[in-house]
């Protein structure tokens, strides 16, 4: 049964018959001959009930003639009624390739007379869009047929011809796509590469038959960009570059699998297209700007680049760069020449923008930066391409400051007067008038460049302006700033797709947690394209962000390069690139500093290799227009160093908001990176410490950092409201740094210590001159030391050494907070709950209590003061853990009997907490030493008070043993050893003899309690004793009484 549709076509083509024949029958008798003829040969199809369509496609090329013929006539009516019916005809896909091969001569007749353009436009439109009838031949004549259209004087024909023309380009292609995904049994002929070389009308054979017309079509537009006769487009007679170079790109852009599947096409790329960019691009490369530009043979004028041909090229390149560097590695090289020589100083500004835009779009493809490092710099007699095209955007952005372009380009291309941009709404780097605020801009040495869209807000994106300028003739006006703009969000895209490649999209490639042998770990092909990746960036980079850095006005500008450089700073050091890693740390240090801060650490690490960087300016600028870029929020004094002469006057330093940003990145960096920093931690920590210094931080209880109102309220410190505000918020992020520590492995955590102990053996060095030191490395050392005490065994030795050394320094307040620190450790590490606990642990136990013992060796009465204040706290607190600790406990005490009367009263006050709540606890060996120790209390000579007091404790410790005979005596027995005398009968005897020597002191109430005490406690304990004892017993005190 016949569908409605057909049944539909068959009377629309009846009445256009008719209405043909009816038009024609008295001016064109033959052409209603031939629609009578059509119609009956419609009625003869239709009449076939089973398949009309395929009836009158078998008879389109009888169908037709009345059509033809009626197109022949040039009668508009006439032509509009059969141009109308043939495309009923191939919308139903009606049409024979015979049929359609006549149809296509026919519209070429209509195009020379200039009959109907539009109409023949929409037919060819439908003819090759519909199926595939119009090939070869017959397919070049129709695109043929378009382009002529295309170049009439007519604009709303000019524009649809160009439209059609790139409709019908992109059918072919479809095509070739289409025919590849069909299989096919036919042969494969082999390529002949001699053939493609030589050109031709003629397709290669190896291809089929789709793709052989899209290679003729793709072959004859490079013919025709390059102004020479196509062979397969006959009949073109005009054509303009431009408009070609555009049809190119899009083929490119649009099908590239096409070019990597046939190496017919790949062949084009190489031998005509990439030939083709670099002839076009002669004139840019010869021209120089501003200056006589003629040739070195002939003298005659260099020709001027042309802007919309100069931009197409560089479209063209983008895209083949992006997606064939694989078949194009050479030719990318000299195109990426290229574009690193377009931003020569002696280029158009317009072009080296151009160039920029180019440059930028790369710069966010990881995967091709990949490329280009593993393809040039790391081969070994190959261009540095990645190297230069870093370079090449710091000498750009150099360049801008060095000659300063403030109006836009012009379009005749006349030189721009060299004139400083100066910003409309700024003085001193703050905003003019109410409600007005500064344009984020880079200013630097009187030059002021503004940024012109917001940076960094979309990384990984770019967003080209002048390489969509396609209907543009004259090279357009560049904004000021937009170059500047440009490069900077170049050299971030740069940062971010290195971080990409070496630590994969998502962050994983490189463990996320900072660890120092991350970049150790990867495979040797891995590792070694890593490195070269920063090492031919690194210095370009750090020279061009450091630059921008110093001049930015903006704060999210600030933000973003701080990022890029934290970036860098991770990447060396998860690389274990020292040297890199350390100028980046160096350029956070500087930037957190004010201006001309003499700090010779800093000084050592800012050499920067000049073969690998650009000449770019490193000089910090002059004081003044460093505070107009930021705003002043404190003014302090500088800490004192070494070089600085002794009893000089240093002036007032100025901290701006920059500074603060910049401290904020460095806390940043070491908080989230402390593991990779190494010997970079020297670095760090100095900087923090001269910056906690000038805004007059001080340690405070736990090593934490506070505003002192001694250096707020002072004449040397003034802190605005702003950084008033921001000093609890800084002191939390130092805190939180150092707490990080905890999470550091053991070695990052050694040079972590190692730095605060050089830091600190700096600040003892300055003391020795009666400077007052900074007290920053001992608080710090403290507080890494508190939060590391779960491996108390890694860290304990370095840190109570250093601070032992510390507590026996001469400048007050220096030792002061040496004591505080080790003696706060030794109390937190006493009450820390390790497994096993101390109580069963001897050697930690012991290691814990070294220093407490060796602080006895310090003659400095404050701290022998924390000393015994850490005693009686441990006691206190941790009394119940010390067990074999007791011997190094009781000799602290004992040692303070020398010493003045209020550390003798302190020591007495812990022993009296000894016997009085400890002597269950201790072990039977400890007890003689207890006795021994309260009998030298007894003995000195400052406190009567005392020396009583202690025949009293004597007097306890005998009720003790009289009370816990038994439990000693097992004690006793479970020691294992042999000796002369049970341990209980020898605690008796030390007691005596302790007493008998009292018994014998100069003072008299001494000697009369120290002899009651002795014969109570014979007469009350003496029959304890063994019968040997007491014959010891008796000769001992009576050698006390009697002297030798």
């Amino acid at each position: 049964m016949t569908s409605p549709l057909i049944k539909k076509l068959v009377e629309n083509l009846q009445a256009d018959l008719r209405a043909l024949s009816s038009e024609s029958k008295r001016k064109y008798p033959p052409v209603k001959e031939a629609a009578e003829s059509g119609l009956l040969k419609i009625r003869t199809v239709a009449n076939r009930q089973d398949d009309i369509l395929s009836g009158l496609l078998s008879s389109s090329s009888e169908l037709i003639q009345p059509l033809i013929l009626g197109c022949d006539t040039k009668n508009h009516k006439i032509v509009q009624i059969c141009l109308l019916s043939v495309q009923r005809l191939v919308q139903h896909q009606a049409v024979s390739v015979t049929a359609a091969s006549t149809i296509i001569n026919m519209l070429w007749n209509l195009m020379e007379a200039g009959i109907e353009e539009l109409k023949l436009l929409q037919t060819a439109t439908l003819l090759i869009t519909t199926n595939t009838v119009v090939q070869h031949d017959s397919l070049a004549k129709a695109v043929v047929l378009c382009f002529r259209l295309h170049f009439t004087k007519d604009s709303t024909t000019n524009n649809t011809a160009s439209a059609t023309v790139r409709q019908l380009v992109r059918v072919v292609y479809e095509r070739v796509i289409a025919e590849d995904s069909l299989p096919t049994t036919e042969p494969q002929e082999p390529i002949n590469y001699d053939q493609l070389k030589a050109g031709g009308r003629t397709a290669p054979h190896s291809l089929r038959p789709c793709a052989q017309d899209g290679y003729l079509l793709f072959q004859d537009f490079c013919h025709l960009v390059n102004a020479d006769q196509p062979n397969w487009l006959v009949g073109m007679t005009e054509m303009t570059r431009t408009f070609g170079l555009e049809l190119m790109e899009s083929v490119l852009t649009s099908f590239p699998q096409i070019f990597h599947k046939h190496p017919e096409f790949s062949f084009l790329l190489k031998e005509r297209v990439c030939q083709i960019i670099i002839k076009l691009f002669s004139p840019s490369l010869k021209y120089r700007h501003g200056v006589p530009n003629l040739s070195h043979s002939t003298g005659a004028p260099v020709e001027k680049p042309y802007f919309p041909i100069v931009m197409r090229l560089l479209r063209l390149v983008s895209v083949l760069i992006k997606h064939f560097y694989s078949l194009l590695v050479t030719e990318c090289e000299i195109f990426l020449s290229l574009l690193v020589k377009f931003l020569d100083g002696d280029k158009p500004l317009w072009q080296r923008s151009l160039a920029l835009e180019v440059l930028h779009t790369l710069s966010t493809q990881p995967n091709l930066i990949r490329c280009f490092c593993q393809s040039y710099d790391m081969k070994p007699h190959s261009t540095k391409i990645f190297r230069d095209i870093v370079n090449a955007i710091g000498s750009f952005i150099q360049s801008l400051f060095l000659s300063p372009v403030s109006t836009v380009s012009h379009t005749k291309g006349e030189k721009s007067p060299d004139t400083t941009g100066q910003s409309p709404s700024l003085v001193a780097g703050l905003p003019v008038g109410s409600g007005v605020t500064p344009q984020p801009a880079f200013t630097y040495r009187g030059v002021w460049i503004p940024i012109v869209y917001s940076v960094g807000a979309n990384p990984g994106v770019a967003k080209a302006v002048f390489l969509e300028m396609l209907d543009k003739v004259e090279p357009p006006g560049i904004p000021e700033g937009y170059g500047m703009t440009v490069s900077f969000a170049c050299l971030l895209d740069i940062v971010r797709s290195v971080q990409i490649v070496i630590e994969g999209e998502s962050g994983t490639r490189l463990s996320s947690v900072a660890d120092p042998k991350a970049g150790q770990k990867l495979p040797d092909g891995e590792k070694r394209l890593n490195e070269e990746l920063i090492n031919s960036s690194w210095c370009g980079v750090l020279a061009a962000l450091s630059l921008l850095l110093d001049a930015s006005t903006d704060e999210t500008a600030t933000e973003s390069i701080l990022k890029s450089q934290q970036t860098f700073v991770s990447l060396c050091g998860k690389m274990a690139m020292l040297t890199p890693r350390d100028a980046f740390i160096t350029a956070l240090c500087k930037a957190s500093l004010p201006p001309h801060y003499t700090l010779t650490v800093l000084n050592s690490h800012t050499a920067v290799n000049p073969h690998k960087g650009p000449d770019v300016l490193r000089k910090i600028s002059q004081d003044q227009e460093s505070i107009e870029r930021s705003q002043v929020v404190a003014v302090g004094t500088p800490l004192p160093s070494a070089s600085t002469p002794a009893g000089s006057v240093q002036g007032s330093v100025m901290l701006t908001a920059k500074n603060i940003q910049s401290m904020r990145a460095l806390l940043s960096v070491t908080h989230c990176h402390g593991g990779v920093l190494g010997t970079a931690w020297h670095l760090v920590l100095t900087t923090l410490q001269h910056l906690v210094w000038i805004l007059g931080l001080k340690p405070s209880i736990g090593g934490s950092l506070q505003a002192s109102k001694q250096a707020t309220d002072g004449p040397n410190t003034v802190l605005t409201t702003a950084v008033m505000s921001d000093l609890p918020v800084l002191s939390a992020m130092l805190s939180r740094l150092f707490e990080s520590s905890q999470y550091l492995d053991d070695v990052a955590l050694h040079h972590l210590i190692d730095a605060l102990c050089k830091l600190s053996a700096e600040s003892m060095e300055l003391a020795y001159s009666n400077r007052e030191p900074s007290l920053f490395a001992v608080a710090k050392l403290l507080e890494t030391g508190l939060v590391n005490l779960p491996r108390v065994e890694v860290l304990w030795k370095p840190v109570s050494n250093h601070l032992l050394e510390v507590c026996q320094h001469p400048h007050t307040a220096m030792r002061s907070w040496g004591a505080e620190a080790v003696t706060s450790l030794i109390k937190a590490a006493l009450g820390h709950r390790y497994v096993p606990p101390l109580s069963e642990n001897t050697r930690i136990l012991s290691m814990i209590l070294t220093p407490l013992q060796e602080l006895s060796t310090i003659t400095h009465s404050d701290v022998r003061q924390k000393q015994l204040e850490c005693v009686l706290s441990a006691l206190q607190n941790s009394g119940d853990s010390l067990g074999h600790g007791w011997p190094v406990v009781l000799a602290v005490l004992g040692a303070a009997t020398d010493q003045g009367e209020n550390l003798i009263r302190m020591a007495f006050q812990s022993l009296q907490l000894v016997v009085t709540d400890y002597l269950p606890i201790m072990p039977s060996p400890c007890m003689r030493i207890c006795i021994e120790v309260a009998a030298k209390f007894g003995v000195q000579q400052q406190e009567l008070n005392i020396s009583l007091t202690s025949i009293g404790l004597l007097w306890n410790v005998s009720d003790f043993l009289f009370q816990n005979k038994d439990k000693i005596m097992v004690d006793d027995g479970q020691d294992g050893q042999q000796q002369q005398m049970p341990v209980f009968d020898s605690l008796w005897m030390t007691l005596f003899a302790q007493l008998g020597l009292l018994c014998v002191d100069s003072r008299p109430a001494v000697r009369k309690s120290a002899g009651q005490t002795l014969f109570s406690t014979i007469t009350a304990h003496g029959d304890l004793l063994q019968n040997n004892t007491w014959t010891a017993v008796l000769w001992k005190v009576n050698t006390n009484f009697t002297g030798p």
